[in-house]
């Protein structure tokens, strides 16, 4: 099996008997040898180098030869192209996955007890991640009922973690200033130190805050009256605990942009606003 330099892949990649084909192939009439893939990508044989490009954005449907599953995968980017006895590998990285494509990936990567223990134990966190749009959304109580113990269980522990935080960075803090010290570098790492502690607090509650947010909306009342009133708190909470970033990119979301593109959106909003602003003072101010 050949194995992907591991900065490009951090992934345990496995063989398997897979083919891979362009998007529009839907009869897998021209398929290319798939070589070996994990839970964030995939390599396959190609006779020419020119077929891909590294950086290249593709999309490909992928069948598994094993259970004769077919699946898509959309938002691909090429790795890289490396030749290999007069052939060429592509090595490619799944960058959007919907929650059915990471179902149908998983299966062609997971097949028994030891292949997943082996796979998971080089994965990150971000490889389960998923785009929502075309992720159907349950309507089984029970898991809504799961995923909001989830979320019972993120916001204690953010809370704990958060505290631990604060407490090391106030002691490490406190001996900085013990010192009384006037040596340059030490003033810098006191004022380092500083602002990660105020970024730290920072970043904590927004995810805090989200994650309360998210609490609140999965357990909003059915009766009408109580429905209004929740939904007039909800309001109330994120203008108390979400920056105005935050709110401008969960309002964008609503108009179906995905969470990258609507924070993106809604810092370039702000930073126009406030170089509206600085201009207008300019031009009182002359």
């Amino acid at each position: 099996m050949f194995q992907l330099d591991i900065e490009q892949r951090q992934s345990y990649r496995v063989t398997r008997q897979f083919e891979v084909t362009d998007f529009d192939d839907i009869d897998f009439l021209e398929p290319f040898a798939g070589n070996d893939v994990n839970l964030t990508g995939l390599s396959f044989w190609v006779e020419e180098a020119d077929w891909f490009l590294p950086d290249q954005e593709i999309s490909l449907r992928v069948r598994n030869l094993e259970s004769g599953e077919i699946f898509c995968l959309d938002s691909l980017r090429v790795v890289h192209i490396q030749a290999h006895d007069g052939h060429f590998l592509c090595g490619c990285h799944i960058q959007q996955v919907t929650s059915s494509q990471l179902l149908s990936h998983h299966r062609l990567v997971i097949t028994d007890a030891k292949t997943a223990n082996d796979s998971l134990l080089g994965s990150e966190i971000g490889e389960f991640n998923f785009i929502e749009e075309g992720s159907p959304i349950s309507t089984d109580p029970a898991d809504l009922q799961e995923a909001s113990m989830a979320l019972d269980l993120a916001v204690a522990e953010m809370q704990y973690n958060q505290r631990e935080g604060e407490q090391s960075l106030s002691e490490m803090l406190q001996q900085l200033k013990w010192q009384e010290t006037t040596e340059p570098s030490l003033l810098a790492l006191q004022q380092q130190l500083e602002k990660f502690e105020q970024f730290f607090r920072q970043v904590g509650n927004s995810a805090m805050a989200l994650s309360i947010l998210a609490k609140l909306i999965a357990h909003t009342p059915e009766d009408g009256a109580d429905k209004k009133a929740w939904k007039t708190m909800l309001s109330d909470f994120e203008n108390r605990f979400l920056t105005e970033k935050l709110q401008i990119a969960f309002d964008y979301m609503h108009q179906g942009m995905a969470p990258q593109e609507a924070l993106a959106n809604a810092e370039k909003l702000l930073q126009e606003n406030i170089n509206s602003e600085m201009a207008e003072k300019s031009q009182i101010n002359h």
